[in-house]
């Protein structure tokens, strides 16, 4: 029996002890791998003793001389052992050995993640520091104040101004660390935590940076406002005095043209008065509100009662501006009760010419006419007096009235009154006219009442006269013409009496001239109808006269006939008595024929 049988419990044990100290040497490796490799972030001196801890382990990684030497020991305990129990010990010692293999790749990344997370958590302990100062900069410039008074405030800016240029002394480092971590940060393995610790003091920097620029501004717009709020204090109670003096400047003038120049600067002052004393009033109300956001509460309250008794005094403004609004509604109403007055003086003029165009015109324009336009004429004087009794009215509420009045305002008064006094005379002429009118109205219906009845009888008898009359053939047709005749003449003295009772209408008229022209030439042509009626009365009276001495001579000399076949007849019977009467009767058919023809 060899020594290694003989001694093969021990030597096995031995064995088993280096073979268990292998795999529990790659367990310790792997645990303190899953430490470092863990989420959890440790603080540098943690991390410190699990970089060592790791680096420790990790001293003999090839453990080429275990491994050789546990392979070279089961060799010569198995060399006479089972083939199952050779197998099984070898098994075992390749998956110990295979799962160091394994283990050495893993091992020498974390070695390198090692280094890479120790470099991280030193950056965090270089980053500390910084952030510790930054963290105070930012308390400093957020922590609540209340600065009771404008040097507390002074106090304030200064340690900000400190703070600001504390930082401004770190500038540079600060940068320089973020810059390194943004280098770090471009290695795919580093940490999770890298990135908070990069953005903590990049984001630190900036957010404290603003918040003490920030805090600087509110102190020193604090202290502005502080200061504003005694300055605009004081100016506006001066605003308030000027403003007080300037209303008792705004008075009314009764000259339009210096009311609306002073109207005019009144409100230039008015505006910049208001836009004065609001703008200082906003600006209290602003700097109070500046100065609210740290002020105490018993000295908020106290200035806020002070901006409420400034507030109150506002109402000068308020006074300022209705006596400003009352003069210029004085104005808009001096400037329409002027331009009322110039109107209607212009209107005058013209009203006036009218008047005299329709007295003038009269004869030339039908009575109808006349009226008509003096009544138009009427009517826009009595809109007038309507605007005159209203700007009456007008000047009593506008103007002042007693003894002592402005010469101004007498100026308008006087205007006003001789305005009126003329458009009342106009008025009571131009009535005087229209009633005149009037009356001719119904002396011209007369009138052309007569002149529309004769004028179609002349016409009428003009063409008859024109035509001429029929010649009649016998006694009976002289006698209907005579009695024709007579009739017509009878109608023209009729007629006649017509056209002089219209001019007799005509004559009372207050001018008639177109009427004696148009009566005249009536006449001129009815004394032609006359004339032509006259000369046909002689005419048929003497050839009725003749026809009738003609007809009764014919009966005369027929009886006489007839009596001389009688022996009476023969008896008395006379040649030369037949002779003389034939020849009576042939001259008085031959002037018959005479007349007849002249018809």
């Amino acid at each position: 029996m060899t020594f290694w049988q003989e001694n093969y419990s021990f030597i096995k044990d031995v064995y088993d002890m280096r073979h268990s100290k292998m795999a529990e040497w790659m367990e310790n490796v792997e645990k303190a791998i899953s430490r470092i490799m863990a989420d959890k972030v440790y603080t540098s001196a943690e991390f410190k003793r699990e970089r060592d801890n790791f680096h420790a382990l990790c001293k003999d990684l090839e453990r080429a001389e275990v491994k050789k030497w546990l392979a070279h020991i089961l060799e010569i305990l198995m060399a006479e052992r089972a083939k199952d129990q050779r197998k099984s010990e070898f098994d075992k010692l390749e998956m110990v050995i295979k799962k160091h293999e394994e283990l050495i790749p893993t091992v020498m990344k974390t070695q390198v993640m090692v280094d890479l997370y120790w470099k991280c958590y030193a950056y965090g302990d270089e980053l500390k520091p910084h952030i510790e100062f930054l963290d105070g900069i930012m308390l400093s410039s957020t922590r609540d104040i209340a600065p009771s008074c404008v040097e507390n405030v002074d106090e304030l800016i200064e340690r900000q101004e400190k703070s600001l240029v504390q930082l401004e002394t770190k500038r540079g480092v600060v940068k320089e660390l973020i810059e390194k971590g943004k280098q770090i940060l471009v290695n795919p393995d580093k940490p999770k935590f890298l990135e908070g610790h990069v953005q903590r003091i990049e984001e630190g920097w900036d957010d404290t940076k603003n918040k003490a620029q920030d805090r600087l501004k509110l102190l020193t717009e604090t202290k502005n406002a502080w200061i504003g709020y005694a300055e605009n204090n004081e100016t506006i109670v001066t605003e308030f005095e000027k403003a007080e003096e300037e209303i008792k400047r705004v008075k009314k003038r009764f000259n339009l043209e210096a009311a609306l120049d002073d109207l005019k600067k009144r409100q230039d002052i008015f505006k910049n008065t208001n836009n004065t004393i609001m703008g200082l009033f906003n600006s209290i109300k602003a700097n109070l509100d500046c100065m609210s956001i740290t002020l105490p509460d018993d000295k908020k309250k106290i200035l806020e009662k002070e901006v409420k008794a400034v507030e109150e005094k506002l109402e000068v403004v308020g006074r300022f501006k209705d006596k400003v609004t009352k003069v210029e509604d004085f104005c808009k109403a001096l400037g329409d009760f002027d331009a009322s007055l110039k109107v209607i003086n212009g209107w005058m003029e013209n009203a006036t010419k009218e008047l005299n165009d329709i007295m003038s015109a009269a004869g030339s324009m039908l009575p109808e006419d006349r009226v008509a336009r003096t009544m138009d004429l009427q009517e826009d004087i009595a809109a007038k007096v309507e605007i005159l009794k209203t700007n009456a009215a007008t000047e009593q509420e506008l103007l002042p009235q007693g003894d002592k009045v402005p010469q101004d305002a007498q100026d308008y008064k006087d205007e006003l009154n001789r305005i009126t006094k003329y458009v009342m005379d106009l008025e009571a002429k131009t009535k005087k006219e229209c009633d005149s009118y009037s009356e001719d109205v119904k002396y011209w219906a007369e009138y052309r009442t007569g002149i529309k009845e004769f004028t179609p009888w002349l016409v009428k008898s003009e063409s008859h006269c024109t035509e001429g009359l029929a010649k009649p053939s016998n006694l009976d047709e002289v006698k209907a013409l005579h009695e024709k005749v007579s009739g017509f003449d009878k109608t023209c003295i009729n007629y006649l009496k017509v056209l002089q009772a219209a001019e007799a209408a005509s004559k009372k008229m207050t001018t008639h001239e177109e009427a004696d022209k148009e009566v005249a030439a009536l006449m001129d042509r009815y004394k032609k109808v006359k004339a032509s009626s006259d000369t046909w009365m002689s005419k048929v009276d003497t050839l009725l006269k003749e026809w009738t001495l003609l007809d009764n001579t014919v009966t005369e000399l027929n009886t006489w006939v007839a009596k001389d076949k009688t022996s009476e007849g023969e008896n008395q019977f006379s040649l030369e008595k037949m002779e003389s009467t034939l020849g009576e009767l042939k001259n008085i058919f031959k002037q018959k024929e005479k007349l007849v023809d002249n018809l």
